[in-house]
């Protein structure tokens, strides 16, 4: 916690010495209350209803039922309860992720967790859950990026909502190859029994909100909930970032959004 408090000092003193602009393009005009202009906050595609009632992804038609779910969830579940996205992985979007994942742009965590944040209150309400648990990379990754960009984005969401983030006791034991041009099947292989619980305790009945920055087809948010579930967690529920839509390129390292489970 002090380390927190001391990060928000530095953060506000940077502030006062360098005056905010907008951390997607360098705008001086930053909406009140967020970190990115108005004309980059309205390039960004929110995703919105209509949307599967479980796996949370868009349908192709519209309507105004809030429980309709989409052929594949009704037919094979996934292994967590429901899964939300909060903005379409493309654009300035794309390209601040990016740079904050792969180009050490630390910066950019504050106007991204605003939008996790943003979505979380869209579809979720604090109550519902007892811990945030942020999506774990392998420890030679962590060595290799020097973060976690799923533990920094699920930090902001626990500030914003107040639930307890545990970043201990959920761990990924295999450094599984980048999962981009992999198989429906090779991605379900490359990452079957790659994540552990360490402290079951910390898990065991408890109302779980797992939180990533990027998923494209489903493979590692379901076995990442799989674990969750076997260690004995009361519920799964996924927050993710951003969603690669269909027929868009797949980001490289992301998290898996809807590979038949």
């Amino acid at each position: 916690m002090l380390k927190d408090g001391i990060t928000d000092f530095i953060q506000t003193l940077s502030d006062l010495v360098f005056p905010p602009a907008c951390h997607f393009c360098d705008s001086p005009e930053v909406e009140s209350g967020f970190e990115i202009c108005a004309d980059c906050a309205e390039s960004i595609t929110r995703i919105e209803p209509p949307i599967c009632a479980q796996c949370g992804l868009p349908l192709a038609h519209n309507t105004t039922h809030e429980m309709l779910f989409c052929g594949t969830c009704l037919t094979d579940p996934p292994a967590y309860g429901t899964a939300r996205f909060g903005t379409a992985y493309e654009g300035d979007l794309r390209q601040a992720l990016k740079n904050f994942k792969y180009n050490g742009q630390l910066r950019l965590s504050s106007a991204l967790g605003q939008l996790l944040s943003e979505a979380f209150f869209r579809y979720y309400d604090p109550a519902q859950f007892d811990v945030i648990v942020p999506v774990p990379i392998h420890r030679k990754k962590l060595l290799e990026r020097g973060f976690n960009q799923a533990v920094i984005l699920a930090r902001k969401l626990s500030k914003n909502t107040g639930i307890p983030l545990d970043r201990n006791s959920f761990k990924k034991i295999r450094d599984t190859p980048a999962q981009a041009r992999l198989s429906k099947k090779e991605r379900q292989r490359n990452l079957k029994g790659s994540f552990q619980v360490s402290r079951l305790n910390a898990i065991k009945d408890k109302r779980i909100l797992l939180v990533d920055d990027v998923a494209t087809t489903g493979s590692t948010i379901t076995e990442a909930s799989r674990t969750l579930h076997k260690a004995g967690a009361a519920q799964v529920s996924v927050l993710v970032l951003a969603l690669t839509l269909p027929g868009k390129s797949e980001p490289e390292g992301s998290t898996n959004a809807h590979s038949k489970r």
